[in-house]
């Protein structure tokens, strides 16, 4: 019968394909398919998204901020009619269990814990990516609808990225 919720045990967490992860393991039948769900606080969720969208050697601040900003893209981003809130890939965010984390990274999370982005009072859509190329993109531009604070602005960080020229 699915769904089927595994726990773990005293022995430590759950592993599927040698990656471990906290929680709990959703598992769902769907179209001859096995679809496994890891049941997370969203925290522990962060803990295992921050190294993987940043180098968890940059500034602790800087981790800081991908934390705050990792959070409040799950809170507004969740998948609305599907088993599961977001995916695991560059499509939401990109996220690795325990294998995925790191002490520093870790440790942002904890020291944002509770954190998120407002705007007017609300959630912030909080996009964002490796490299601009030197500008980043207006709302309109790419959602076809206007978002008052994702306006295109200069970009003179970018740089410094490996992936600064596009082709």
């Amino acid at each position: 019968r699915s769904p089927h919720l595994v726990r773990p045990g005293k022995g430590g967490p759950l592993t599927l394909d040698v990656t471990p992860f906290r929680g709990a393991l959703e598992l769902r039948g769907q179209n001859g398919y096995l679809r496994v769900i890891n049941v997370i606080s969203l925290d522990e969720y962060i803990q295992g998204v921050v190294a993987n969208e940043m180098p968890f050697s940059w500034p602790s601040e800087a981790l800081e901020a991908q934390a705050i900003a990792a959070r409040t893209y799950a809170l507004t981003s969740v998948q609305k009619g599907k088993p599961y809130h977001l995916v695991s890939d560059v499509r939401d965010q990109v996220y690795r269990g325990i294998a995925g984390e790191t002490d520093r990274t870790n440790a942002a999370v904890r020291a944002t814990a509770g954190k998120v982005v407002l705007y007017g009072g609300k959630l912030a859509t909080t996009y964002y990516f490796s490299s601009s190329g030197g500008k980043t993109a207006n709302a309109a531009d790419v959602f076809g609808f206007a978002v008052p604070y994702l306006v295109s602005k200069p970009d003179p960080w970018d740089k410094a990225s490996p992936h600064h020229k596009w082709s």
